[in-house]
């Protein structure tokens, strides 16, 4: 027995990451997505946790006890400030700037700007 709870929980800590790493050149080189598959892979993954978020306020509102509507609100509210957080932070990382708030650190200027260690000549 799975709890709808479950899905909505893993799905954007999933799909998220995955869509921020394939879209950053710095990462995956001539392989990175484009701007049709950035824009068209956040509109789907806003889609499949619309869904499912649909199907756990299905599941709680037939559950009929006040305290569980409770909770769960409480409960949403913090998953999905979190949520929110992490994609804040994917559309940093892809390159929406006008949301960054003050000092950033770029993930592919420092993956590209990693020098080796320097050998000493004997």
């Amino acid at each position: 027995y799975s709890s709808p709870f479950s899905c909505l929980f893993q799905l954007p800590f999933a799909l998220i990451p995955v869509l921020t790493f394939t879209s950053l050149p710095g990462v995956m080189h001539d392989f990175a997505n484009g701007l049709f598959w950035r824009i068209a892979g956040g509109a789907l993954i806003l889609l499949i946790c619309s869904i499912n978020m649909y199907f756990v306020v299905a599941y709680v509102m037939s559950l009929n006890h006040m305290a569980l509507y409770i909770g769960a609100g409480i409960l949403s509210v913090i998953y999905l400030s979190f949520v929110a957080y992490l994609s804040w932070l994917c559309l940093i990382a892809l390159g929406v700037s006008f949301l960054a708030c003050g000092q950033t650190v770029s993930v592919t200027r420092t993956l590209l700007n990693e020098e080796s260690p320097s050998h000493s000549a004997k």
